[in-house]
């Protein structure tokens, strides 16, 4: 018996739907499984490892009547919550914590994505299928989505075969090693979920809720505009979010971009009186960090991308007078960026 004809044999014993296995091209199923990722109840116990960290949390989601509704506890380390509803983020904080650092969900570590999007990075990335495995005791199928230039990591995504919901997630970095892995250790897929598994348990009184919403757009503030002169291929200004600095005494502006699937972040403070600030560029694990002055404000580039990345976008960022500018966000294409569809 050929090895192929086992295989299949042993996915139907495990009581697998083998059409959906096999009708999916990659491009496809990587737009099922986001979907699934969104629209699927689940419940179960993650392991989120990155570098030297390695935490271990409960995760519920469920989709309900148009509403997605999501619910992260640690089980390792301080006790903290994250409740997602659709765009609005709760972040149940214990009291003496300065800093909020809201942890990856299976949603959040893989971005949706949509038919479009997906034909969207498919400028920047190839897919390609990796077969089968096992995780958490269920069968799934892998893709791995591998950038076509330098400018970004990569992907290797694992979701269940008979529900599509991600169940593995692998950030892998130029030369194959990972750098990031969300993984299920045991998942249930429970036809309904009631209001209770969705509640925190914590006591509010020795926490402190910390909410976000998705950024608004804001009207042009008076001043310089922002302008990149040039982007890597396929990165785009995707939001834009002004917000009191921590001081109270000016604004910071935030600048997301992304290719559909990576993110990178420009903040920009101003600075009226020199004072020592971070430049040039850092690393935390799969994080880099680029930090510069131009003029009196400060810039700093921050995400998930090769070093090459955030210094180019560091580097390319101008400002022009408010007047020459039809709008707070320019971008010239170049040869790199040039047909690459804007939104």
């Amino acid at each position: 018996m050929s090895r192929r004809r086992a295989r299949w044999i042993g996915l139907a014993l495990a009581g697998v739907c083998l059409p959906a296995l096999s009708a999916s091209e990659p491009s496809e199923w990587l737009a099922q499984m986001s979907e699934a990722a969104r629209d699927a109840n689940y419940r179960g116990v993650i392991v989120y490892q990155a570098r030297d960290r390695l935490e271990t949390m409960r995760v519920v989601h469920r989709f309900q009547d148009g509403v997605e509704l999501e619910r992260v506890q640690t089980l390792t380390g301080v006790p903290r919550e994250i409740i997602k509803q659709d765009n609005k983020v709760i972040c149940l904080l214990p009291r003496d914590r300065k800093v909020t650092v809201e942890r990856p969900t299976p949603k959040g570590l893989f971005p949706g994505l949509t038919p479009e999007r997906v034909a969207q990075i498919a400028q920047t990335y190839q897919f390609q299928d990796l077969g089968t495995a096992r995780v958490a005791g269920r069968i799934c199928r892998g893709i791995a989505i591998t950038p076509r230039d330098e400018f970004r990591y990569g992907y290797e995504v694992w979701a269940d075969v008979a529900k599509a919901v991600p169940l593995k997630v692998n950030l892998v970095s130029r030369d194959g090693a990972v750098l990031e892995q969300m993984m299920f250790t045991e998942v249930e897929f429970p036809a309904t979920i009631p209001d209770s598994a969705l509640q925190s348990e914590l006591d509010p009184t020795q926490y402190v809720n910390v909410t976000r919403m998705a950024a608004a757009p804001v009207p042009q503030q008076p001043g310089a505009i922002p302008r990149f002169e040039r982007l890597p291929p396929g990165f785009r200004v995707t939001m834009r979010d002004v917000r009191p600095s921590a001081d109270g005494k000016g604004t910071v502006e935030h600048l997301l971009l992304s290719d559909g699937l990576s993110a990178v972040s420009v903040f920009s403070t101003r600075r009226e009186i020199p004072a020592r600030v971070f430049q040039g560029v850092s690393q935390m694990g799969a994080v880099h960090a680029y930090g510069r002055m131009m003029g009196t404000l400060h810039i700093t580039v921050v995400g998930e991308a090769p070093p090459e990345t955030v210094r180019l976008i560091g580097e390319s960022l101008r400002t022009q007078p408010e007047s020459s500018a039809p709008s707070m966000i320019l971008m010239t294409p170049t040869a790199a960026s040039a047909g690459t569809p804007q939104h």
